[in-house]
């Protein structure tokens, strides 16, 4: 009885070790977790940021292409207006 003693009494002192160790390095883990979860949504931001960025300049590019040909287009019909004298 004494060596299965010993061994009942080494599974409740482990488990014991073992729930106090956890409990004691949880915190660390999960401000850890946090840190990391905080750098990428950081960086995710970051990327989200630039591609607004390249997005915006694609934007007022074709607005610009668009502005300019319509005014194109403008001075056209006002030459052609001016040359039947209408």
């Amino acid at each position: 009885m004494k060596k299965g003693g010993n061994f009942f009494l080494g599974v409740i002192l482990g488990t014991m070790t073992g729930l106090i160790i956890g409990i004691l390095l949880s915190p660390k883990k999960e401000s850890k977790i946090k840190n990391i979860i905080g750098k990428k949504t950081e960086k995710l931001r970051d990327n989200l940021q630039k591609i607004s960025k390249k997005i915006g300049k694609k934007i007022h590019k074709i607005k610009s292409n668009f502005e300019e040909k319509w005014k194109n287009k403008i001075d056209k019909m006002d030459q052609v207006e001016e040359e039947l004298g209408t």
